[in-house]
């Protein structure tokens, strides 16, 4: 038997299947999406690759290396994986084993020892018993290659399992468990000015040590009160060994009841009879929430799984919790917190199809599920979804492919869709469901940052807005402010020369971070210490331009002490748990935070959102900015809860069409606007946008990058659009901008690519680039 083989090198050299002889005592368990070893290349060096396909017959004609060993006895990739990764190699243009890569546990990519645990003495074969000796589970060695063909059979029946551990695999995993320290809890219980906290102290005054998960599912309380308990003494927290997860078989909420909301009720029918991925525009949070809970429920009673995708850590901790709470099911949550033991055993466990739902970051999208009803992608405007390192592909176009070969149905849920994704169902591409009725608009209102200006106000905070942050303070609820920038200035220019200090890798303005007195670069994280010293004339006569969190912080610090201020600028749970407790003991006045980590402060103390500058994200030199402002501003509306709850947005240009159509409420006047502007400018949805990097010595990068534009333009003629080449400071190579309207156009991409795999220039294709 012929084994076709991708082999684990990550060069574009060796981007296609090789064909090696499996030998006689290994044919009854080689499968296609196995590992296995083999000899590569002319030293023969012993690699890692995958089985694609089994022949009878070769297609190489020269004599054929043998397998070395076959390391699964059962597939680590499914055949629709497998047949999805090509899909997505075509797409992306790049080695296929990136892709096989990403679709399986770093565990099974890493250096691993592979363990063989019997599982049903009775039954297995007597020569098979006797290497086990007393021992329940023992390391693989090549002296076991004799009885692979037995072990694999075994395999089949269940009565082995295999397991393949790396370092972190080796450890015990412990896990917290909490409980009530008895000295400080009765004595001091009278100090805790928390009723939720006081509440639970009586609640665990008679229980065993219980998880996190546990604590916070038994007594509806939260993981910010259980860790401010801790904190204080009055619960300790002890380490027990535990398996690193848990599969609990708990029968879905009899509560759950059929929704009575008429858009809800649309999308549930639309299951049964869609042919094609649904977009789905929530008029609010709660319509999205209850979306969730239905669509899990009625693919429950059809005993099938639910795939949920977030774009972002923070967003699948705050989904898994509310499915967890609401239905009592077992969830996966897959995220990169996780260690690679961890992620491991989710994988085992979703192969097998043992988790009703899953909720997953963009890491665990590509994983081998079956058996899988419904994908849900959550927030589908996000970037997070395009992937910008090798492989690049749009994951919600992946999955709309991976949906097909399960034969799943695709739910693409935003509150602001991007204007291509509308357009698609525009054409009827998509299925739209949107509520007829708009979520109302808070009070809003708009400052205009020159009139500020004029009045002698050079703060970065109006005098409405300062007002209304006062007023929200009396009533005893909480202010969110939204910058982007989370350092203290934009850029720091020398007053004498006129200079301002610039990244030596991308050439754009190095904001100052006071905190940690470092320059750093926006694009790429290039940091240096700042001296208080212009890099160009030595002048210390430096002047500090734009605003971030930081100094917005400083400036109501200083001049207004009695609020009381918390910054949020990382998507890490330590941050967000401190926010979520000041919340939750009244002791923030006001949080400040980018626009993607605003709309996770999920409260009802939130009274007023101020968007401290519109036009930080308007003013952005790509195509979509305005598309990037109106969903900023939808966001922002979707962090309050009450329609007498108070938007303040500051802005300097307030004649724009994305702030007008926003404060109307008409998400459909802007769609047509923005549509009838991008049609003229040639931009998406009307023209596909693509980027091709070249690089190479300085003087070869425009001859390629010219040989290249020529090429598609001899190729495509009047059906394509070049613009460059210009030089990509970030990425430090020439790139050329490619719109045309040609669908199959990866096949003269893949042409491209492969023309110079065997030169010194890197040619990359990015047919999904962000910013353009």
């Amino acid at each position: 038997m012929i084994a076709k083989i991708v082999v684990n090198v990550s060069s574009s050299n060796v981007d296609q299947t090789y064909d090696y002889k499996i030998p006689s005592e290994m044919v009854s368990f080689a499968k296609v999406g196995s590992r296995v070893k083999v000899g590569f290349g002319l030293s023969d060096r012993v690699v890692m690759g995958f089985i694609m396909e089994l022949r009878d017959e070769p297609t190489y004609e020269g004599s054929l290396k043998d397998v070395i060993e076959v390391v699964d006895y059962e597939p680590v990739l499914t055949k629709m994986q497998l047949e999805l990764a090509e899909k997505i190699r075509d797409d992306a243009i790049c080695p296929l084993i990136r892709i096989l890569n990403q679709m399986i546990p770093n565990a099974l990519v890493l250096k691993t020892t592979k363990y063989l645990t019997i599982k049903n003495y009775q039954a297995v074969d007597a020569s098979i018993a006797q290497l086990f000796k007393d021992n329940e589970k023992i390391p693989y060695q090549n002296s076991l290659k004799s009885y692979d063909s037995k072990i694999a059979k075994e395999v089949a029946n269940n009565n082995i399992e295999v397991s393949y551990q790396v370092n972190q695999l080796c450890t015990d995993h412990y896990v917290k468990k909490y409980l009530i320290n008895p000295t400080n809890a009765y004595k001091y219980i009278n100090d805790l000015r928390s009723k939720k906290q006081k509440d639970l102290i009586l609640n665990l005054q008679n229980e065993i040590a219980l998880t996190m998960d546990e604590i916070v599912e038994k007594y509806g309380t939260s993981r910010a009160i259980v860790s401010a308990l801790v904190k204080n003494g009055y619960l300790d927290v002890i380490n027990e060994v535990a398996s690193r997860i848990k599969i609990r078989e708990i029968p879905i909420d009899k509560k759950i009841r059929q929704s009575k909301d008429e858009t809800v009720v649309q999308l549930l029918n639309s299951l049964d009879t869609a042919n094609k991925p649904i977009l789905f525009i929530p008029k609010d949070n709660t319509q999205q929430i209850d979306s969730i809970i239905q669509i899990i429920n009625k693919y429950q009673k059809k005993q099938q799984n639910v795939l949920i995708i977030t774009p972002e850590i923070l967003s699948s901790y705050q989904i898994e919790n509310i499915i967890r709470k609401k239905t009592g099911l077992s969830i996966a949550p897959i995220n990169s917190k996780l260690s690679d033991g961890e992620y491991y055993d989710y994988y085992n466990e979703i192969k097998k199809g043992n988790y009703p739902v899953v909720v997953t970051t963009p890491v665990g999208a590509l994983l081998p599920y079956n058996n899988i009803g419904a994908i849900i992608m959550i927030n589908t405007d996000s970037d997070n979804y395009y992937n910008d390192q090798s492989p690049r592909y749009n994951l919600k176009k992946v999955m709309i492919d991976y949906a097909s070969l399960l034969g799943s149905q695709v739910i693409l849920t935003s509150f602001a869709p991007n204007i291509t994704d509308y357009s698609y169902g525009l054409k009827n591409y998509y299925q739209i469901i949107e509520s007829i009725e708009r979520k109302e608009l808070p009070v809003v209102h708009v400052v205009d940052l020159k009139q500020e200006l004029r009045n002698g106000n050079n703060s970065p905070i109006s005098q409405k807005l300062l007002i209304e942050i006062l007023k929200v303070k009396k009533a005893n609820k909480v202010s969110i402010l939204i910058v982007n920038n989370k350092s203290y200035s934009s850029y720091v220019m020398c007053r004498s020369c006129g200079k301002t200090i610039t990244c030596p890798r991308c050439n754009i303005s190095l904001q100052y971070n006071k905190k940690n007195n470092l320059l750093i670069c926006p694009a790429c994280s290039y940091r240096v210490a700042f001296t208080n010293e212009c890099p160009t004339c030595s002048s210390k006569e430096l002047k500090f331009g734009g605003f971030g969190m930081e100094q917005i912080n400083e400036e109501l610090n200083t001049n207004y002490p009695s609020i009381r201020t918390a910054i949020l600028n990382e998507s890490n749970y330590d941050d967000y748990y401190q926010i979520m407790l000041g919340l939750e003991e009244e002791t923030i006045d006001v949080i400040i935070t980018t626009s993607v980590l605003a709309n996770k402060i999920d409260s009802d103390r939130i009274g007023m959102v101020g968007i401290i500058n519109l036009d930080s994200v308007a003013k952005i030199p790509t195509y979509d900015a305005n598309e990037r402002a109106y969903e900023m501003l939808t966001y922002a509306k979707e962090c309050l809860n009450s329609s007498e709850d108070s938007l303040v947005i500051q802005a300097y240009s307030l004649d724009e069409i994305y702030l007008k159509t926003f404060l109307l409420n008409d998400y459909h006047a802007f769609i047509k606007e923005e549509l009838s502007v991008r049609k003229i400018l040639k931009n998406e949805p009307f023209y596909y946008i693509n980027r091709i990097f070249i690089k190479a010595k300085y003087d070869l990068m425009y001859k390629e990058a010219n040989e290249v534009k020529k090429y598609l333009q001899s190729m495509l003629g009047k059906e394509v659009y070049v613009i460059g080449p210009t030089y990509n400071h970030q990425h430090q190579m020439v790139q050329i901008i490619v719109k045309h309207r040609i669908n199959d156009i990866g096949e003269i991409y893949k042409k491209i690519y492969e023309k110079y795999q065997t030169t010194t220039v890197t040619i990359i294709i990015d047919r999904y680039p962000k910013y353009i």
